[in-house]
């Protein structure tokens, strides 16, 4: 059985981890993801089974406007995709509670990124709330050769309160 719950510091070497196997993720380093579980928790998810992370989405409020959540990342384990483990990792953490409460949810995709556009216009759907998407970062702006733009996903406003 799968447990989501808020990481601790000790998920954050088998979240690395999961990140360097899960096939299109810019992989942080160590650090970033010991960081997340410790100081951004309660915007963060973990999916374990049998003790073991096998999932995590990672993410934090917009500085500037606090009723945005920004999704960082979310990963799964290449033996638990199309389970709709990365959808219940948003709706469990949307159902936390937020003060000021979350309006919004924002994500960058790149457009080869398929299973993440999927996810987030189905999420938009499910949320009975508007998906906008533009171009956030051009590829331009990245150091590294090959990297696609990344666009901007936002859900919401949401229509109605989130069920607790």
């Amino acid at each position: 059985m799968i447990h989501l719950r808020k990481p601790t510091s000790q998920d954050g070497s088998k979240i690395f981890q999961l990140a360097q196997t899960a096939g299109s993720l810019d992989v942080n380093s160590a650090y970033h993801y010991l960081l997340m579980c410790q100081k951004f928790s309660d915007t963060c998810v973990v999916a374990v089974e049998m003790e073991e992370p096998i999932g995590f989405l990672t993410a934090f409020r917009d500085p500037e406007r606090s009723e945005i959540l920004f999704i960082w990342q979310i990963a799964v384990s290449q033996y638990h995709r199309q389970q709709g483990i990365a959808r219940k990792m948003v709706n469990h953490l949307l159902m936390r509670e937020f003060q000021p409460e979350i309006r919004f949810l924002e994500t960058t995709i790149t457009r080869s990124n398929v299973a993440s556009q999927t996810l987030f216009r189905n999420l938009a759907k499910e949320l009975d709330s508007e998906l906008k998407e533009q171009i956030f970062f051009d590829k331009e702006l990245f150091s590294e050769t090959g990297h696609e733009a990344e666009h901007l996903f936002q859900i919401g406003p949401f229509n109605h309160n989130l069920q607790r």
